[in-house]
């Protein structure tokens, strides 16, 4: 006898996450993505660095998004103040108009940050990159500090592309180890080198040893050594 056990449904995926198939929900997770970032003791194979030194991991999106979003803002307000309290700069006997110029580097920040946000979408890590520097050399003409700090966060993307493809981590705990690894194994293969070079020089010279005693004359120069006159027979005594 079979026993039949209640047929369960399934949850869908509406179920499982309410509003995940919205264009809300996939914009939050594209620009704030839920999932973990890696672990650092997780390590890239070889074969597979190249793929993903070129992508963006959740936590790099959610500071590059932040920034980009950051920079759309401040690109408008900074620019704004800006022209509102310096419409005319004084120079001498002339005038030059400050607003206009504060405008469109105010358009070239948010162009910017805008392909940048595509790119973060997109997960390409060189786009975002050079984006988040030409937005920080922008904006150190209105505040400096800001613009060193999108700077400093394009060479923060950068040195983390550049550790994964060299090591296949971005922690530099991690890397620092690999590092010790590396010089001790170079080091540990140099000296049976060594070793052996020395023990082969020994018994060379334990070789040598028992003929050291006897000089072999040198071998004659053809080039400096004279001839030797022939030598001349001594006649025979006459008996």
């Amino acid at each position: 006898m079979v026993r039949r056990y209640p047929e369960v449904a399934m949850p869908t995926s509406d179920d499982q996450a309410p509003g995940a198939s919205s264009w809300i929900g996939r914009t939050r997770e594209a620009f704030w993505p839920s999932t973990p970032p890696r672990d650092p003791e997780d390590l890239v194979p070889a074969e597979e660095r190249r793929v993903v030194m070129r992508s963006l991991d959740s936590t790099e999106v959610k500071l590059g998004g932040g920034a980009l979003f950051l920079a759309v803002v401040l690109g408008i307000a900074i620019p704004t103040i800006f022209s509102l309290e310096h419409k005319v700069s004084h120079r001498g006997k002339s005038t030059v108009a400050v607003a206009p110029d504060a405008w469109l580097l105010c358009g070239a920040i948010v162009v910017f940050a805008l392909i940048g946000l595509v790119a973060v979408w997109r997960r390409k890590r060189t786009l975002v990159t050079f984006d988040l520097a030409l937005i920080g050399f922008a904006f150190t003409l209105f505040i400096g500090l800001v613009g060193f700090a999108f700077i400093f966060l394009g060479i923060w993307f950068f040195l983390r592309a550049w550790r994964l493809g060299k090591y296949g981590t971005v922690s530099g705990k991690v890397v620092g180890r690999q590092t010790a690894e590396r010089r001790a194994e170079r080091k540990a293969g140099g000296a049976p080198a060594a070793r052996s070079k020395s023990a082969s020089g020994s018994k060379s010279g334990n070789k040598a040893s028992p003929t050291s005693g006897e000089r072999k004359p040198p071998a004659p120069s053809k080039r400096y050594t004279p001839k030797s006159p022939p030598k001349k027979k001594v006649p025979k005594p006459a008996e």
